[in-house]
């Protein structure tokens, strides 16, 4: 792991397993029921979206089944089109996780 602080999100480029991707899914989750509409730990200049590598387009996928499958076991009121939203706001629209989220959706 870099130094310094890293948001959720982008830790995914450094996850090595399956158990990683899904405490940021945890960590992700918990930041949207705790701050409601405030999201500063993202970055916010989308202009600068990095290229993704292989690891975290697989980690992007673990991280979009993990999120999902919490959100179901949770049963939470947290409107999906609200994560959508927040995701495409904080990654761009081309992110992998909401490439695979939009795709999980229409299964």
């Amino acid at each position: 792991m870099p130094p310094g602080f890293v948001s959720p999100l982008d830790k995914l480029s450094f996850c090595e397993s399956s158990e990683c991707v899904q405490r940021v899914a945890d960590e992700y989750l918990s930041m949207i029921f705790k701050s409601s509409n405030v999201f500063s730990v993202f970055r916010n200049n989308i202009e600068n979206e990095k290229e993704v590598d292989e690891r975290t387009v697989t980690n992007s996928y673990l991280f979009t089944e993990a999120l999902l499958a919490r959100l179901i076991e949770s049963e939470s009121e947290i409107d999906l089109d609200l994560i959508i939203e927040d995701l495409r706001n904080r990654l761009g629209n081309n992110h992998p996780v909401l490439v695979f989220l939009k795709q999980l959706i229409d299964e």
